[in-house]
């Protein structure tokens, strides 16, 4: 069937190429206002090609209602998001997300469960900014990606409540509602959601230790499998207000709340057989991880216009504080009766406490009437506090275990400044800017009595141009640097315990990621753009793992690694093939190559990876619309792990109901269960497979009223 499947793809995406020649976009959904005696029909797209990004329209996306931000990611142009929430770009990990045009401050995992907590309902669009100007942040080496949220800005009370239930392997539920109220110069905002995820996975993890590097002779194999539950309930909620001071300046307030928990609760087993493939370790594992977070945003803003010809500025100014809280408890017991390996119970208790302030202030300077500049500052103070207290359990008392224990602070300060120049002639667009940041870092080990600091300026440059043949027909180019710095948790060395036998451990030798990245590309229309695009990275994060066979148990951890290379061909087409059928095919073409000596191998095989998504939009009636999704990727490598293809099929219905105020959607993703996570990697003298079974496969009913 997934052949079927993938073969059906193929014609689409071979079948919309040869309809480019219709002057048509992707006709998703179609609106009409009436304005006195004139009637304007405006078609609402899904993708949408700018000179710098590309923007999906989530709000035109039948499929994506009813789930969460990382849901909806994950059908995003280019992007493609990993078992533990990471997100990569056109293959290349190393991702900057911004809310709104704001940069998230969270880690990892703190940005993985708040994607999972925010609900699809209240997204506009996701931009995908591939080689961003000086104007945004350097961070992110592939690459930002910009969720926009709905805000509406009409004038009366307006707004849209929805609710929604799924199934998949367990019950997920969201509901909330988005309000407004303008009035002359006054207005006044405030949304509020509320999610339930249920979610089941399992794992197999798969070692052989071989007895040397040649890798000719096994000397143990280990064998983990685990089926978990993770249960996530979040509250978010946002109030705001806007007041025209005059009608050359405007001030916004808000306060962003985010309150969750979140528990992963694992069964499992893990077992060892020696060269002789006799048993050697046969245990019961049991894990319970209990989170909380609670996260205040408090922000003021304004925009202030000098004069009619377009000079302005802008500033905000923003108060982030969070609080994590994590308690875990594993233990493992002996299935074997005749094994006398005893497994010590283990519990930690990991807090952390998140400051961060952010303020910026932006010009925009018409010099003459094809030419501005942009240019501004910008300052971030962060504060990470993490007093992490690890024990075991020995003859029924608990006992600090000092390899683990640790409290680890964390300081940074970046202050950026920039200028960009923009020149507009008859066919030619220019671009160009340079922004300059200043980074201090101030680590502090507490447990151990010892301090880190360092700080750098880094200058980075970007240049895009624009040209247009005729009215149909545009080439753009395009340049940027960019960085990746690591993370606190990157940095701190003492161990995070997923289980009794697999931590992580930070690096603090750690050095920032730098990179050159370039493109360019033609466009027909909206129909048809095709992309090249280079990036060099210096310095490139690798995760590596090593084995022990004394005690059974994994560390991961990152390095360094000398440099790498991502390079490809991006395309997207849209087409119309009949009135009530219109597709967008986006296919992208990339390898990775890392060059550096990495655990004793010289280098990582490179891989040519397809990735392919074809959107189907029917329109059956005026009040009834149809999607279907198809997704495919080809074999990839994410440095030293070798990931296996995967497919995705998701298909999805709506009805228009309440005089077109309200409208009722039924989507099911991934029917066929095919959209997993297979991951296997051989390194020095031992090799390691991944399989994570996700719960991708998720029939959802939502109902969604305009007010």
């Amino acid at each position: 069937m997934k052949n079927i499947i993938t073969s059906l793809m193929l014609v689409f995406s071979v079948y919309s190429y040869s309809q480019t020649e219709k002057e048509t976009d992707s006709v998703v959904e179609t609106t009409i206002n009436a304005l006195e005696e004139i009637v304007i029909t405006k078609k609402k797209v899904l993708y949408t090609q700018k000179s710098d990004r590309l923007v999906f329209n989530v709000e035109n996306s039948i499929i994506s209602e009813g789930g969460t931000a990382l849901d909806v990611l994950s059908r995003a142009p280019g992007v493609v998001v990993s078992q533990d929430g990471d997100l990569s770009i056109r293959g290349q990990q190393g991702v900057a997300v911004m809310i709104n045009g704001k940069l998230t401050q969270l880690s990892q995992k703190e940005l993985a469960n708040y994607l999972k907590s925010t609900a699809s309902s209240n997204i506009k669009q996701i931009e995908v900014i591939t080689n961003p100007s000086s104007k945004y942040d350097a961070t992110g080496k592939a690459g930002i990606i910009n969720i926009v949220l709905k805000k509406p800005n009409s004038s009366g009370l307006k707004g849209t409540a929805f609710t929604s239930y799924a199934r998949g392997r367990k019950n997920r539920t969201n509901s909330g509602f988005n309000l407004n109220y303008n009035k002359d110069k006054w207005g006044v905002y405030g949304n509020y959601s509320y999610t339930f995820r249920g979610e089941e996975e399992r794992k197999k993890f798969n070692q052989l230790q071989y007895t040397d590097e040649t890798r000719q002779t096994v000397s143990s194999k280990n064998h983990q499998t685990s089926v978990t539950d993770e249960p996530l309930t979040s509250n978010n909620f946002k109030i705001g207000t806007q007041y025209e001071i005059s009608p050359k300046t405007n001030l916004e307030v808000y306060v962003d709340a985010k309150i969750g928990r979140y528990q992963n609760i694992a069964d499992g087993r893990n077992t060892l057989f020696n060269a002789m493939n006799q048993l050697q370790f046969d245990a019961a594992t049991y894990n319970d991880s209990k989170e909380k977070w609670n996260d205040y945003t408090y922000a003021f803003s304004g925009v202030h216009k000098f004069d009619t010809e377009g000079k302005t500025m802008s500033f905000d100014f923003e108060y982030e504080t969070s609080k994590f809280r994590s308690n875990q408890f594993q233990s493992a017991q002996n299935i074997d009766p005749a094994s006398m390996v005893e497994i010590d119970d283990r519990r930690g208790f990991i807090p952390s406490q998140l400051r961060v302030f952010t303020g910026k202030v932006d010009f925009v300077n018409p010099l003459k009437e094809k030419q501005s500049i942009e240019w501004g500052f910008k300052g971030s103070i962060k504060n990470n506090d993490n007093p992490s207290i690890y024990e075991y359990s020995q003859n029924k008392e608990w006992i600090t275990d000092l390899k683990s224990t640790n409290h680890f602070e964390y300081k940074e300060q970046i202050y950026a400044a920039y200028v960009n120049y923009k020149y507009q002639l008859e066919k030619l667009n220019i671009q160009g800017g340079i922004r300059t940041e200043y980074t201090a870092i101030n680590i502090l080990q507490k447990t151990m009595n010892e301090e880190h600091k360092d700080d750098y300026l880094k200058w980075f440059p970007s240049l895009s141009l624009k040209y247009e043949f005729t009215e149909n027909h545009a080439m753009h180019a395009s340049y940027s640097k960019r960085i990746n710095r690591p993370s606190q948790f990157d940095l701190n060395p003492f161990r995070f315990y997923d289980d009794s036998f697999n931590y992580s451990q930070g690096n603090p030798n750690l050095i920032p990621e730098i990179t050159h990245a370039a493109e360019i590309g033609y466009a027909w229309k909206s129909a048809f753009m095709a992309t090249v695009y280079f990036n060099k990275t210096k310095d490139v994060f690798t995760e590596v793992y090593v084995y022990n066979p004394a005690d059974n148990t994994t560390v991961t951890s990152q390095i360094n690694v000398d440099k790498s290379y991502n390079y490809g061909v991006n395309i997207t087409n849209t087409a119309e093939i009949y009135k009530w059928w219109s597709v967008n095919t986006l296919l992208n073409v990339f390898e990775n190559k890392f060059m550096g000596k990495v655990v004793n191998t010289e280098k990582i095989d490179p891989i040519v990876t397809l990735n392919m998504n074809v959107q189907n939009s029917f329109t059956i009636t005026e009040t009834w619309k149809a999607e279907a999704n198809a997704q495919y990727q080809s074999k990839s490598n994410l440095g030293i792990y070798e990931r296996d293809s995967f497919f995705d099929f998701s298909i999805g219905i709506s009805k228009q109901v309440l005089a077109n105020k309200g409208s009722i959607k039924l989507n099911v993703t991934d029917i066929f269960n095919t959209n997993n996570f297979y991951i296997n990697s051989v390194i020095r003298q031992t090799s390691i497979d991944k399989r994570y079974d996700l719960d991708n496969r998720i029939a959802t009913l939502a109902f969604t009223y305009r007010i």
